[in-house]
């Protein structure tokens, strides 16, 4: 019978590892361990394509392609590819996200109205019509891979979701109560609504040693271009919760007063 290293040389002859000794050595200790190291490596192993190609790879970086390395690598080769291929769905995600945003923002607002919470990211992931948005925009994804398109966290960032660590904290944001105002309110983005809101009413209350009122806020406040943050004081009451969820604001005495985030930046400025 030929010996470990015969087997291991006539394998990889039809590599780049020909008459390379040290592949050869490595190769022959996987297919024949010393003591009590782990199960050997089958000659017949090299037949499996992703196998072959595990074991190249494994002789690549100086190590002995034992059978369970060879399965571990092939674990986390499968599990890169799997990375890459959501990865790629989540950018498709990306592409719609004004449209995903708006379904969230609904059916996070719909919920807090009937309940006076925000729903859990599984209620909102789960929802039909979510999915239905998936398939039109990403294509078919397993349910259990939703949660890698990072849905809520792409649509916070842009404005249309707002949440924190706190259970059920998942409310509607910005872009969802300005949507219905259209050019009539300012379009900036919503960190800078919330800087501005932020240095509003702390200025504010440098100046009087009070809070504003919420009809002061909607009156007074404008962006850079001299435009409304809020249409009006009703849609300042109701972007409270977002400002408050994102940590610009906390209302004692239901008043407006700069939040944890706010107060960050104010103290960095």
């Amino acid at each position: 019978m030929p010996s470990c290293d015969t087997i291991a040389a006539a394998w990889l002859a039809q590599t780049e590892f020909a008459a390379d000794r040290s592949a050869v050595a490595l190769l022959s200790r996987a297919i024949d361990p010393p003591g009590q190291e782990p199960e050997p490596l089958p000659i017949t192993a090299a037949a499996e394509p992703a196998t072959a190609a595990a074991i190249l790879e494994l002789l690549e970086y100086g190590e002995v392609p034992t059978l369970a390395a060879v399965r571990t690598h092939i674990a986390q080769q499968e599990l890169l590819v799997e990375s890459e291929r959501v990865g790629r769905l989540g950018e498709l995600a990306q592409c719609g996200i004004d449209d995903f945003g708006r379904i969230l923002a609904r059916l996070t607002h719909d919920h807090w109205i009937r309940h006076g919470a925000g729903p859990t990211r599984r209620d909102i992931l789960d929802a039909p019509v979510v999915h239905t948005a998936i398939r039109e925009y990403v294509g078919d994804v397993e349910p259990t891979a939703v949660r890698h398109l990072w849905l809520l966290e792409r649509a916070q960032r842009a404005g249309w979701v707002a949440y924190n660590t706190s259970p059920r904290s998942l409310c509607a944001g910005r872009r969802f109560h300005a949507a219905k105002y259209g050019q009539r309110v300012s379009l900036q983005p919503v960190e800078t609504i919330g800087t501005l809101v932020a240095r509003f009413v702390d200025g504010y209350r440098t100046r009087y040693e009070r809070s504003p009122r919420w009809n002061t806020l909607a009156h007074d406040l404008r962006d850079n271009r001299g435009r409304r943050v809020f249409f009006d004081t009703a849609d300042a009451h109701v972007q409270r919760l977002w400002l408050v969820t994102a940590g610009w604001l906390t209302t004692p005495n239901d008043l407006p007063a700069p939040g944890p985030l706010a107060r960050k930046l104010l103290a960095a400025r």
